[in-house]
């Protein structure tokens, strides 16, 4: 019997970088949109230097996508080249995009975090994270393991006022497992004091 009730659409990012299939999946249903335009900036806050332009190309084998390949046209340079050759960043905010838009309405998870992000731009990409969802109307749950990753959401959160955001560390130190839950504000002072939340 089916179920009346609307589907929520969830879509996770593994500790991994996203391979071709799942990214030409993802693209599929971004391009051409005003999300493309978010794949873009993502990819241009963290290589730096302006991406134009986005495509997608090669065979689609009707089962599976893997003759195709994303390439990018970069500003200042005469070629597209494939995004895999921009680095492991690249590849990792392209996917958090797209995931992003494919999750509308829905839920987003994130394991591991901070992998394949410098973490000197882990405020810029806690931001995009933080703008796309309260945008998209997604609910964000991440893990990490990272103080650099942990410090770079504390600084975005605070910033922007109409996105809200928590820490929560699951505790086993004094009996059986439990949440302990770090608003805003108090990762705001841990982050300044260096306090450990971990």
């Amino acid at each position: 019997m089916e179920s009346d009730l609307p589907r929520i659409p969830c879509e996770s990012l593994g500790p991994g970088l996203l391979g071709n299939p799942d990214m030409a999946r993802f693209w599929d249903k971004v391009a051409l949109t005003e999300d493309e335009n978010l794949t873009i900036k993502a990819l241009s806050l963290i290589f730096g230097s302006p991406i134009e332009k986005i495509a997608m190309i090669g065979e689609d084998s009707r089962r599976r996508f893997s003759g195709r390949r994303i390439i990018v046209k970069v500003s200042g340079f005469d070629q597209p080249v494939p995004l895999k050759s921009l680095g492991d960043g690249a590849l990792r905010m392209f996917g958090l995009a797209l995931a992003l838009a494919n999750s509308r309405d829905g839920f987003l998870l994130i394991d591991e975090a901070e992998n394949g992000i410098h973490y000197s731009v882990q405020k810029t990409f806690w931001r995009i994270v933080l703008e796309t969802a309260q945008k998209n109307n997604v609910q964000v749950i991440a893990t990490t393991h990272s103080w650099d990753c942990v410090r770079g959401f504390t600084h975005a959160a605070d910033e922007l006022e109409e996105a809200e955001g928590m820490l929560v560390r699951l505790d086993r130190e004094r009996g059986p497992l439990r949440a302990v839950e770090y608003s805003e504000r108090h990762l705001k002072t841990a982050a300044e004091q260096g306090i450990e939340v971990r």
